[in-house]
């Protein structure tokens, strides 16, 4: 039979190199010893909570190529154990293993083969997902594998099974693979068995979809359109030649359209008997929000109308949820007839990433783009500077990438962390983006967070100290002096250049964590105190050091608006006594909202909800989930931020006037390779884009569960990775 040998045994033997150091358990190393390690053996009983000897392997040892756990004493290796370990190139699992949790050795792009013992009884969700230069699997035993488990292995070659009952999978564990290029090795006389069991079968033809056949459009939406109408007559058959006609002015939206088909229909076996369809694209000025759009399905076609280009760009979101279906194949058969009427709650939805504590290859930056796009965001900020690194060139310093761009360590991760992006490439950033109709917002802080520009220009802090880059998480005491002029043109000069490159209205200036005790160093400064002088404040004690900081933004902000017409952006802090009207505040410290709220209200600016207490995606989503080992980080479900009411219970004068939208923030002390940042943000980031695109009332957390299924699934066959622990 073709792509089919038969054994009577198997056996695999994978040996590490005797130079490889034997150790009970991880304890036994040394930070640097961990940073160091290339090849491990352990032999004791392996922990698996909290600072245990896998989050070790996983987080600590970034070098690690060979581990041999045969000799362990370990049932389980639990969830995420080796995610995103990009240098692993082979492992040798427990003899007493029975478990292998989910996400377990996703994305390990260097591991070559693998041997599942005869003791699992189990293979998690997505276990082996995306491992593209896997190319041998040998399974003994009868163990159960999840969805997913084996999916997107591009360079897959050989399964070997050694059981004459076919372990039981499903239809999706293994996703992707080419049956042409794979060889299912099986016992002998088990064929028939193999070619008959779900998942397997895969092997020997393609399996008809029986699972996604008409699309149900209430449960597939996210986040959920206002309105919803689903009509009578016949389904529109999606397995049909497409043509797009779209408006003058539509160019973009029409590409968009033209790659979403290309990518979700299935190759047509006779394209002349299938039929004809039309997605039409055009413009609605009727219609009230820029963001609008309507979306109607008939049985010949579907037609997305919008009052600006970007409404039909939501529409095709939406067009392409529903022709996804349920989420086990890439499209369904069939849509029924419909109209969906939809606009945003709120008008600015927003992920913030950190490349400043790990950086984010531009190339994954870019990435991440067109993922929440897909769900409706529209702003993408990024945190290009802190006390850890300084990350956007800026052609009048050349030092500051020079010199503030690498480092070795985040906390306990004894990792060399390095890279910083031109100015060439946030331009294309921007224009990538912009086809996405996302915004790219620069984020420079002040005063507090610039230990990395300070350690280029010491002369920008009091005393003109010179200062180590961070290589921890926390707040430095090293501000920025707003006595010195060095410091405004030094500012004027970076915020020229910025202006230059983004095209966005906003830049955020930071201003968080620069409160007390870190104002002490303004309080010993005599520039600082000279200044005092010259503004009238009376105190040599810290007690309104928050005046001066008051100067320094005031000026900065003269800067931004009447040079280059920019809107200034600031971390919410309790120092902030007032909020210069126009500008936007960020309220972000868990418990504090209220307060941030009132000071918006007071004095009449526009707010961003992004509470710790819902919106910090970095946080872990359940006990045991990523990041394990951490500074005290609270646990945030996926619930409690699809609970975060954007207006706060202040009613709809303050959502009309003071409410700008709803972000995400995704810090990166814990986020140590770019597949996490996914892993962070989802699938909470699709709980925040319905609280910021969804009017309350429409929504329900039963309803969004429901939803959010087909999502994941989608999400995975597409090898993007999410916390499953929710």
């Amino acid at each position: 039979m073709k792509n089919i040998l038969y054994s009577t045994l198997i056996a695999t033997v994978m040996c590490l190199p005797l130079s490889a150091q034997t150790i009970s358990n991880m304890n036994e190393l040394k930070p640097q010893q961990k940073a160091d390690a290339k090849e491990l053996k352990l032999t004791g009983k392996l922990t698996t909570q909290g600072n245990s000897d896998f989050r070790q392997l996983r987080d600590l040892c970034y070098q690690l190529h060979k581990v041999d756990l045969s000799g362990a004493d370990c049932e389980v290796v639990p969830n995420n154990a080796f995610h995103s370990r990009h240098a692993l190139q082979s492992i040798l699992l427990p003899d007493n293993v029975k478990s292998i949790g989910s996400q377990a050795f996703f994305a390990c792009t260097s591991l070559t083969q693998i041997e599942l013992p005869q003791s699992l009884t189990r293979v998690g969700d997505a276990a082996f997902s995306s491992c593209s230069a896997l190319k041998e699997i040998t399974i003994k035993g009868t163990p159960t594998l999840g969805e997913f488990a084996f999916a997107r292995l591009s360079g897959l070659r050989t399964v070997r099974v050694t059981s004459d009952v076919p372990p039981v999978a499903v239809a999706s564990t293994f996703e992707g693979i080419n049956r042409k290029k794979v060889k299912l090795i099986v016992p002998k006389g088990a064929e028939l068995r193999y070619r008959k069991a779900p998942g397997w079968n895969l092997f020997f033809s393609e399996p008809d979809n029986t699972t996604n056949k008409v699309c149900d459009p209430t449960t597939v939406l996210v986040p959920l359109p206002v309105d919803v109408q689903v009509r009578k007559g016949n389904n529109l058959s999606l397995e049909k030649v497409w043509e797009v006609m779209a408006a003058e002015g539509l160019a973009n939206e029409c590409l968009q359209a033209e790659q979403l088909l290309r990518t979700r229909l299935p190759k047509l076996r006779n394209p002349k008997l299938a039929g004809k369809a039309t997605l039409t694209l055009g413009f609605d000025p009727s219609l009230k929000d820029d963001e609008a759009y309507t979306l109607d399905v008939t049985e010949k076609g579907v037609s997305i109308h919008g009052k600006t280009a970007t409404g039909v760009f939501y529409g095709l979101m939406t067009f392409d949820q529903l022709m996804r279906g349920n989420g086990t194949t890439a499209c369904c058969e069939a849509i029924p007839q419909l109209h969906i009427t939809d606009q945003p709650r709120t008008h600015i939805r927003e992920l913030m990433v950190d490349p400043c504590r790990t950086f984010i290859p531009f190339n994954e930056l870019k990435a991440f783009i067109p993922e929440m796009a897909r769900y409706k965001y529209n702003t993408i900020h990024l945190h290009l500077t802190d006390d850890q690194a300084w990350r956007i060139e800026i052609k009048k310093y050349p030092q500051l990438t020079q010199q503030a761009s690498s480092r070795v360590g985040m906390d306990d991760m004894l990792v060399p962390i390095s890279g910083y992006y031109t100015q060439d490439q946030m331009r294309e950033l921007v224009a990538y983006a912009a086809k996405y109709h996302v915004q790219v917002v620069p984020e420079i802080e002040m005063p507090g967070h610039e230990v990395a520009a300070i350690h280029v220009f010491p002369e920008l802090t009091c005393g003109a100290k010179q200062v180590p880059i961070r290589t921890t998480c926390g707040v430095s005491d090293n501000l920025l002096c707003p006595g010195k002029e060095f410091t405004f043109e030094f500012l004027g000069n970076v915020f020229r250049e910025l202006a230059d490159i983004f095209p966005s209205p906003y830049i955020h200036l930071g201003g968080d964590e620069a409160g007390n005790p870190a104002l002490d160093c303004w309080t010993h400064c005599t520039d600082c105190q000279a200044l005092k002088k010259q503004l009238g404040i009376t105190t040599t004690d810290r007690s309104e050091n928050w005046r001066l900081q008051e100067y320094l933004f005031n000026r900065v902000i003269d800067t931004l608006r009447t040079k280059y017409g920019k809107t200034p952006m600031f971390w919410y802090e309790t120092d902030f006594k007032k909020i210069q009207p126009g500008c936007v505040t960020f309220s972000w410290r868990h418990g504090l909202t209220k307060r941030a709220l009132e000071a918006a209200v007071a004095n009449n600016a526009k707010i961003m909800l992004c509470p710790g207490e819902h919106c910090y995606l970095d946080y872990p989503m359940a006990a045991g989930d990523m990041p394990e080992v951490n500074w005290g980080m609270p646990i945030i479900p996926l619930k409690r931020s699809y609970e975060l009411d954007p207006a706060w219970g202040m009613g709809e004068d303050f959502e009309r006037n003071n409410l700008f939208g709803v972000a995400g923030t995704l810090w990166s002390e814990c986020i140590n390779t770019p597949e996490r940042i996914y892993y962070q943000a989802y699938p909470r980031a699709l709980a925040l884009s319905e609280v910021g695109w969804t009017p309350g009332k429409k929504r329900s957390w039963d309803d969004f569960l429901k939803r959010l299924s087909p999502v994941l699934k989608d999400m995975m066959r597409r090898g993007i990775t999410f916390s499953m622990q929710y």
